[in-house]
């Protein structure tokens, strides 16, 4: 499938390429200009004034028509876009440092040091996951790699995969999944779900509506590889009918962060 499209693409190219060369190499011809007819002349004793056609009776002339002045942005747009100029410069920042982080690691010689440093590296695994896993992979050293495993390990955000939000229903509602998500594995939950509590280890249940989100993220976080009983329920699309619940078992995993931009 690979291949069929890059040929594809390359043919429109060289569809294109040739198609320009020919109409480069044989111009369209441009008809003579026909002779310009004599103007009639004056009758004797007519006003040559006469002649000259109104404005409002000459034909409009072909011109630049000038596009509107774009309205200013609204308060929403100006503020949307002062939060965007902010998450980008975070973010810069965020690869900056760790950026130098990489390159002190590159100068230093002492081990110890050294592990110390790669220590404090790993919990950028929270703020870009895949490129701290990309770097810990590329480490040379056994040793060095181990301990980089392990505190990412240690340092990673683990959970049930899925950003929640509250809204009037008081139930935290799935606004969307992340990247290896584990609720989304389970092939049951979807956005738009609504996660009404959990059942513990010891069968206690805990509902989670009118709870605090922070509370809430809390109970869904845990360590990886454990297991948690979520109630779900789904509202029917036209809300003509009661919510539909059912029950899933997540395994928690590492959640993948990464930059927005």
């Amino acid at each position: 499938m690979v291949y069929i499209l890059i040929a594809t693409a390359l043919g429109a190219g060289m569809a294109y390429r040739h198609r320009r060369n020919v109409a480069r190499q044989n111009p369209p011809e441009v008809a003579p200009a026909q002779a310009a007819q004599p103007a009639e002349p004056n009758e004797p004793g007519r006003d040559i004034r006469q002649m000259i056609p109104r404005a409002s009776e000459s034909s409009p002339k072909p011109g630049l028509v000038m596009a509107p002045a774009p309205s200013p942005p609204t308060e929403t747009q100006s503020r949307t876009a002062s939060a965007n100029n902010r998450a980008m410069q975070y973010w810069e920042k965020v690869a900056q440092r760790f950026a130098r982080q990489q390159e002190q690691l590159n100068n230093e010689t002492d081990q110890a040091k050294r592990l110390n440093l790669i220590r404090i590296m790993a919990r950028n695994v929270r703020m870009d996951t895949p490129s701290t896993l990309d770097w810990a992979m590329g480490l040379e050293d056994p040793e060095e790699r181990r301990a980089a495993f392990e505190a990412i390990n240690d340092n990673a955000l683990t959970g049930i995969g899925a950003r929640i939000e509250m809204d009037e229903t008081g139930l935290p509602k799935i606004r969307e999944t992340t990247i290896l998500s584990a609720v989304a594995s389970t092939g049951q939950v979807e956005p738009g779900d609504y996660i009404s509590g959990m059942v513990n280890s010891d069968g206690s249940i805990v509902y989670f509506k009118d709870r605090p989100i922070r509370q809430i993220v809390q109970y869904l976080r845990g360590q990886a590889g454990s297991e948690i009983q979520l109630l779900m329920e789904r509202m029917p699309a036209d809300g003509s009918a009661e919510p539909y619940s059912f029950d899933v078992a997540v395994q928690r995993s590492m959640l993948v962060v990464h930059p927005p931009f």
